[in-house]
């Protein structure tokens, strides 16, 4: 009497387990090796996490863990093994890995965050997506900070000469290449770094956007800032996914996951950069920020020390059967076009 309706049960329970797993809510863990006041935390992956929640009826959730998984570098590392879900990484942290992220990053791209995020994911997407740079991980995307400043604790640049032998804190990438080009000593740290490195002497400056002073706290040792139009320098981020855990969503889920990935995700974090980059420049046009601007006659002598930058970048697209002057010429063209909208 008992067997059959135990049966029964072990059998209905047997139909219904998929569904129960496919209902079943999941949390997403994510490693941030910024502070939480950041741009990038505070402003792109806390509300980027709100919207992938209501996207998804509250069965997709974001968990930012207290403290990061490992150092900023390992982070790439640390999605791939599965060690956390989800994670941004600074492409100027693995010198020689994503060479090709590079042609949103030279000297004199673009004035704001936003366009530069935009236009760096469409033309990446188009152009080069199929290189497989970011292989063992799932890309979902990919944005660049703002225009790059060159920010001092005494001493004041306001020429090319003034770079000789200065020390400056960069991430690697762009930033290093554009500090050895113009006759400074880069010195590759993280940023979280950079307030002790420039406190306690070890280096003479940095190379950061405007939202560093306030992000970093660096507004209490940076005396000042040398601007250049169009930026000295970017930096772009990507995020990505352990594969493994974007297998585990729904279908359904996957798709509204990447629904707010690529392009959406490129313009709410260049939104982000920029909201804070106008924090910072609040304090760089205070009377406590020695601010200048590059003249012509500077900016004339980096485009000069510089220009190889873009053939050497070419021939790398090349190498990877890439149509390189095309993509150039489509980053350059949206990032006009999205400046004029602006």
């Amino acid at each position: 009497m008992y067997k059959p309706f135990a049966a029964a049960l072990i059998a209905g329970a047997t139909l219904a387990a998929p569904l129960a797993v496919h209902a079943k809510n999941v949390q997403l863990t994510v490693s941030s090796w910024l502070p939480p006041t950041h741009a990038v935390v505070a402003d792109f992956l806390v509300p980027w996490g709100e919207e992938i929640k209501k996207a998804t009826d509250g069965r997709v959730t974001l968990r930012i863990l207290p403290k990061p998984v490992t150092n900023p570098a390992g982070h790439f590392d640390a999605v791939r093994d599965g060690l956390v879900d989800i994670t941004f990484i600074s492409h100027a942290y693995y010198p020689g890995r994503f060479e090709l992220t590079k042609f949103a990053v030279m000297p004199f791209s673009g004035d704001t965050a936003t366009s530069r995020s935009i236009a760096t994911w469409d033309t990446y997407e188009k152009y080069l997506l199929k290189a497989d740079e970011h292989k063992g991980v799932r890309l979902l995307g990919m944005y660049a900070h703002g225009p790059g400043i060159v920010f001092t604790t005494s001493k004041p640049v306001d020429s090319i000469d003034d770079f000789q032998g200065l020390k400056v804190r960069v991430g690697g990438g762009m930033a290093a290449d554009v500090a050895k080009a113009v006759g400074a000593n880069p010195i590759a740290k993280p940023a979280p770094e950079s307030y002790e490195l420039l406190s306690m002497g070890v280096v003479d400056g940095v190379f950061f956007p405007a939202e560093s002073l306030v992000s970093f706290k660096l507004d209490a040792v940076i005396k000042n800032a040398t601007v250049f139009p169009g930026g000295l320098y970017s930096d772009t981020h990507a995020v990505i996914m352990n594969p493994e855990a974007f297998d585990k969503l729904s279908k359904e889920d996957q798709q509204a996951l990447l629904k707010l990935s690529g392009r959406h995700l490129a313009e709410l974090a260049g939104k982000a950069w920029d909201k804070h980059d106008l924090e910072g420049q609040k304090i760089m046009h205070s009377d406590q920020i020695n601010l200048i601007k590059a003249d012509e006659t500077f900016v004339n002598a980096v485009r000069e020390r510089t220009k190889g930058f873009e053939q050497t970048w070419l021939k790398a697209a090349a190498d990877k059967g890439i149509d390189g002057q095309a993509a150039l010429d489509s980053f350059r063209a949206e990032i006009k076009k999205l400046d004029a909208g602006t």
